[in-house]
């Protein structure tokens, strides 16, 4: 169980990290993009970011299943984490993929701003997340 949780912390950390990255300098960054070439920039955006955080999502929601059922310490803080988890897979897919889709065809200012403000929730439960595992380690580990 060390190591899947290792493996949880991890992803949990590494998202976390790409995040703070996307909200504070690439999301903003799509304002700045030459509206002719926008489309185009959005397509390849959405499929390299894809490559990177679609294993570590995976990873993160299925060690944190895992943990949540199965762990012999502290169950109910990795029950928390899952619940973290999948509020940020239902603002994913219902706050972020809405407004992707959106400026997929072409610049939209508004909806771009919607990302950006839409995107805070991730941030903040990825970030809380963290910080839980980051708990669950010392209470492991010290």
């Amino acid at each position: 169980m060390e190591t899947l949780f290792l493996l949880n912390l991890s992803a949990s950390l590494f998202l976390c990290g790409l995040i703070w990255v996307i909200q504070l300098l690439h999301y903003p960054f799509f304002h700045h993009i030459e509206k002719s070439d926008f489309a185009h920039h959005q397509a390849t955006h959405r499929f390299r970011i894809s490559l990177i955080v679609i294993p570590a999502m995976l990873v993160e929601l299925g060690s944190s299943f895992i943990l949540a059922f199965r762990a012999d310490f502290v169950q109910h803080l990795h029950i928390a984490g899952l619940v973290i988890v999948l509020l940020i897979w239902a603002s994913t897919f219902f706050l972020q993929v809405p407004q992707h889709q959106k400026i997929s065809q072409g610049y939209d200012a508004e909806a771009v701003d919607k990302l950006i403000s839409g995107n805070r929730i991730r941030t903040f439960l990825w970030s809380a997340k963290s910080l839980l595992s980051i708990w669950i380690a010392a209470l492991i580990w010290l």
